[in-house]
């Protein structure tokens, strides 16, 4: 999971001051843009926010998606050209926030959290994707290209869906939808590692298994991060008293708020499976340190008596008896052998071996 940003260059400076991303190796800053009605949709490159004049010429609904942030002076043109509260710009810049949502007099500003999982390492990555949510408009921020929104573009092309006919609250909804399945596949692909690390505990527990149930609880730890703010968020839309969203939309909201509630309840079952499968791994390696233990202690118990033997038949007295029998070598290893059988034979009797 990516750590939180320092934010030393700000520290000082007056609120909403604009300080860019400090991102030598980000990509560098694209601007796509979607002019869309029921019958019609219109994609293009912008190379700069001043090439788009369509709100100016009656468009009817338009989604702004502008990938890397790293541009300073892209983020200062969009900001200035659509009025953006230097708060929210601030917000957009800083991307280690929480999911969440504010109101701005006619905009709502949103953020959430994109996650993906790394199919060579297994870990986690995470990408901060703002929306801002106008009349007719919605402008998204997200840090770098590359995400799990082509879906929804893909929907817009193709005229899927109500994405076209809905408004543009709608699209943000569609928008949200995709991030959140996204975190059900992730989810997923986690409870199959926990299930496939369940049956082998089971099986044969390793040393390397503790490590790996240390690492799924701190993958799921790092996803429930985001999960349940974003359904605090979800819950939030629902209920918000705005014009912005539509009451036609709020019946996809509640479903999406239901979506992260699941998500959230499989997150911590998988949790206290985990704590389970701990709980198991520590028995079934003490049992493992008991049979060895008890095979020793057997071990231990049947030698005794020999060694008494062999001590008292390792005395250099010289009148002893047997040591002047012909067979009394054989004598003493036959009834040490016997002994020993005997034994053994009394503790499967009493089911201690």
């Amino acid at each position: 999971m990516k750590k939180v940003r320092h934010r030393s260059g700000k520290a000082g400076l007056p609120p909403g001051s604009f300080v860019g991303v400090d991102d030598s190796h980000g990509a560098n800053t694209n601007i796509r843009l979607f002019e869309y009605g029921p019958d019609h949709v219109h994609e293009r490159r912008l190379a700069t926010i001043d090439e788009f004049s369509a709100l100016s010429e009656g468009c009817e609904k338009v989604w702004i998606d502008i990938d890397g942030l790293n541009n300073d002076g892209t983020m200062l043109s969009v900001g200035e050209r659509y009025e953006l509260h230097p708060l929210l710009m601030e917000d957009v810049l800083n991307t280690d926030h929480r999911p969440k949502m504010e109101e701005y007099q006619d905009t709502l500003f949103i953020v959430a959290k994109m996650l993906s999982l790394d199919e060579e390492t297994g870990g986690i990555h995470t990408e901060q994707i703002c929306f801002v949510l106008r009349q007719g408009l919605v402008i998204s921020f997200q840090e770098r290209p590359g995400d799990v929104l082509e879906p929804v573009r893909e929907r817009l092309r193709q005229g899927m869906g109500r994405v076209r006919r809905a408004g543009t609250d709608y699209l943000v909804y569609a928008l949200l939808d995709v991030i959140v399945d996204n975190y059900f596949l992730i989810v997923e692909a986690l409870g199959q590692r926990i299930e496939a690390l369940e049956r082998k505990v089971m099986l044969k527990p390793g040393n390397e298994d503790l490590l790996t149930i240390q690492e799924l609880r701190s993958l799921l730890i790092g996803v429930n991060r985001y999960v349940t703010p974003t359904r605090e968020l979800a819950g939030r839309l629902n209920t918000l008293q705005s014009q912005l969203i539509d009451k036609s939309t709020r019946r996809y909201i509640n479903d999406l708020q239901d979506h992260t509630v699941y998500i959230a309840e499989t997150i911590n079952t998988d949790r206290e499976i985990l704590t389970s499968l701990e709980n198991t791994y520590h028995a079934m390696q003490n049992m493992r340190m008991g049979q060895v233990m008890k095979l020793l202690t057997v071990i231990s118990t049947i030698f005794i008596p020999l060694t008494f033997i062999v001590g008292i038949y390792g005395m250099n007295f010289k009148h002893m008896p047997e040591l002047e029998w012909h067979y009394g070598y054989f004598l003493v290893m036959g009834a040490m052998a016997i002994l020993a059988v005997v034994m053994l034979a009394w503790f499967r009797r009493k089911r201690w071996l």
